[in-house]
């Protein structure tokens, strides 16, 4: 068997790509920004500094030899990492990245097409018209989708914009509206044989646009446990520490989470991400003196803040499966999530942690409360995240997926 990994990011594709040389099925993985010798990546890393730097050097895998690494659009993705660091101007990142997504495929299906490999895995909907260049070949299409389909969490958005009247949500994330970006998802899964996908959320919202369920494969996301652990005796006296790690967003829940925490008294939130100074998210509650925002954290630096807090926090309204809950699990912090995060599939109420819906801010401000009120279960309830992460492990992840892939393969060619 040959497989081809084509991502124009990095995600969880490193890991995957791993799961697959480790069983000897990987034959090439097709990426853009990826650090190795005489890249211009490896070159701007002499360059540039601070998070751009950080980011820019995580791209590479240890566990892939160079050369099964092919590289499209690289200088045009390092381009939309630099956009992205500007949230004035992201409806313009939002479409030179759906230009430069569109040409990196184009490419790579030229590649696929020379190969012919067994199987390739793709990561979205922005392959679909670049796909039918292989279509007469006998290659099996895997979609690894990392969150729900577009419609599905337009529907869920649109339902808080009704709610809430906060017209700008959709301003912000204008991307689940368009037309255009809408109908490549859509007609990109049409030509796509299987789904992988991380958690119950998203293969429901294949479920409810017409997908099979048979051709759904549920594999869950990994963590790294020895990155992330506990490493301190946390001081469970005085306010309780919340931390929330994302961009803070609409689209991830923080203005439910800030308006319930502005009046209360004896907790603090850490938000670890990277934010808008001229947004409402920001401008309304910059003032709060239990509300904290530290901008973007690299990875390096998170396990230690995890340790420095009492619960995780998640108030998103759409996830694949979010990694930073898993993270948070492993450094010992039990989870407060809302049904759309994908974690909340690994949550048992009262365990490891509590599952709320994200539009009931008074079932929020309840279980904030609960864990006000009984910081000594905490200590338990993180013992048990721990437990929980272990069996969450990237190793675990590797052997779920590779099985799922290879019987990808069999189910269409047998």
């Amino acid at each position: 068997m040959k497989v081809i990994v084509i991502h124009p990011g990095k995600q969880h594709s490193f890991q995957l790509s791993t799961a697959l040389r480790k069983v000897g099925i990987l034959d090439k993985y097709i990426t853009s920004v990826y650090n190795k010798p005489n890249s211009y990546t490896n070159i701007l890393l002499k360059l540039v500094k601070g998070s751009l730097y950080k980011k820019i050097y995580d791209r590479k895998c240890k566990e892939i030899p160079d050369e099964y690494i092919k590289q499209y659009n690289e200088l045009e993705v390092i381009f939309t990492l630099f956009l992205n660091k500007f949230p004035k101007i992201q409806k313009i990142a939002e479409y030179w990245n759906f230009y430069v997504e569109s040409s990196f495929y184009k490419k790579a299906m030229k590649f696929v097409k020379h190969e012919k490999p067994d199987c390739i895995v793709i990561y979205n909907g922005y392959a679909n018209k670049h796909i039918d260049t292989i279509k007469r070949l006998d290659i099996v299409k895997v979609m690894d989708m990392s969150i729900a389909k577009r419609e599905y969490i337009q529907k869920i958005l649109q339902k808080e914009i009704d709610e809430t009247g906060l017209t700008e949500m959709k301003e912000m994330h204008f991307s689940y509206w368009n037309k255009r970006m809408l109908r490549n998802d859509s007609e990109g899964c049409n030509n796509i044989d299987f789904f992988l996908v991380p958690s119950i959320f998203v293969k429901n919202s294949l479920l409810e646009y017409g997908v099979v369920e048979s051709k759904i494969k549920v594999v869950p996301y990994g963590v790294n446990i020895k990155q992330f652990n506990p490493t301190a005796k946390k001081d469970t006296t005085g306010s309780l520490k919340l931390l929330f790690v994302g961009s803070v967003t609409y689209r991830k829940g923080i203005h439910r989470l800030l308006n319930v925490l502005k009046t209360m008294e004896n907790v603090e939130v850490y938000l670890a991400g990277t934010y808008d100074k001229y947004s409402k998210i920001y401008c309304n509650y910059k003032s709060y003196t239990n509300i904290h925002f530290l901008g973007f954290i690299t990875r390096d630096k998170l396990n230690e803040l995890y340790n420095k807090c009492d619960v995780f926090v998640l108030p998103s309204f759409c996830e694949g499966m979010a990694m930073v809950g898993l993270e948070a699990m492993a450094s010992g912090l039990p989870i407060l999530c809302t049904s759309y995060t994908g974690v909340n599939d690994v949550i048992q109420d009262g365990i490891n942690g509590f599952v709320y819906n994200a539009n009931d801010e008074k079932m929020l401000k309840e279980y904030i409360m609960w864990f006000n009120d009984n910081r000594a279960k905490i200590k338990i309830m993180a013992l048990n995240a721990r437990k929980t992460a272990i069996n969450y492990s990237w190793e675990h992840y590797h052997t779920r997926v590779a099985e799922a892939i290879i019987e990808c393969i069999n189910d269409l060619k047998r």
